[in-house]
């Protein structure tokens, strides 16, 4: 049988570009932490459809990008404006010195997806001496957007709440599996914000994004929701137009020699 997790990523690829921003100050941060040029090689791990791997490929060499998600490595794909990505359909457990050295390493919303432990053993060996690994995730702050708490109450009439996946870490934070390593456990934290705008359909597809509620958990109720959500949203904000601030974070963790 297969796997409800990869089946929902599956469906829900299409919808990631609904998702908040990362704010580009934090590419480039990582540009300039470890000095990044046109000859240096990026691995990024849980690539998704390229949210991380498109804008670093602009300003390296080269960029292998990898997803267990064979919808999310076909959707890349389709948003590159470079060719210099070389996209493979595998688990990061499964990246190996096969794939090549790095000079840095990435993971945009993934390590909680991974073998923690096995994966950090596993990149620090293909990490070159002077790069590091790099950890992008959404802020601290909760919520993050505005309309987030009256979504997701209408979201809960609609479909069941979800335990945490067994697939994912039982870890909720990354910083115990860093503080492990022998590679990567000195790390800094850090956040950079930015402003964009959301209209009612692109927070449908932020919804439609998530593993635990793609479209097909609504079933034949779909549009129901999809018009009950555009109607409360519309009660706090009648143009539909929210301007909102997020924060992008950072974890950043050079190779130890």
């Amino acid at each position: 049988m297969a796997d409800p997790s990869k089946l929902a990523f599956a469906e829900c690829a299409p919808y990631y570009r609904f998702r908040a921003p990362y704010a580009p100050e934090a590419f480039a941060s990582i540009q300039t932490t470890f000095g990044l040029n046109h000859s240096s090689r990026v691995l990024d791990l849980g690539c998704g459809p390229g949210t991380v791997t498109i804008p670093l490929a602009r300003v390296v060499g080269s960029v292998v990008a990898v997803d267990p998600c064979v919808e999310m490595i076909e959707e890349g794909r389709k948003l590159a404006d470079s060719g210099n990505i070389q996209w493979r359909c595998m688990r990061a457990e499964d990246a190996t010195e096969e794939v090549g050295d790095f000079d840095v390493v990435t993971m945009g919303q993934s390590f909680h997806w991974m073998e923690r432990d096995r994966v950090l053993s596993q990149v620090a060996k293909l990490i070159k001496p002077g790069g590091g690994l790099v950890l992008i995730n959404p802020g601290r702050r909760r919520p993050q957007e505005s309309w987030e708490s009256l979504v997701y109450g209408v979201i809960a009439r609609y479909v069941a709440p979800n335990e945490r996946h067994p697939s994912k870490s039982p870890e909720l934070a990354h910083e115990p599996s860093l503080l492990r390593s022998a590679s990567f456990s000195e790390f800094t934290t850090t956040e950079f914000g930015m402003a964009f705008d959301r209209d009612l359909d692109s927070i449908v597809g932020y919804v439609y994004s998530s593993s635990t509620s793609p479209r097909s958990a609504f079933g034949n109720r779909a549009l129901e929701f999809e018009r009950e959500l555009s109607e409360t949203l519309r009660r706090i904000n009648p143009p539909g137009v929210f301007r909102e601030r997020v924060e992008t974070e950072l974890i950043v963790a050079k190779k130890r020699v």
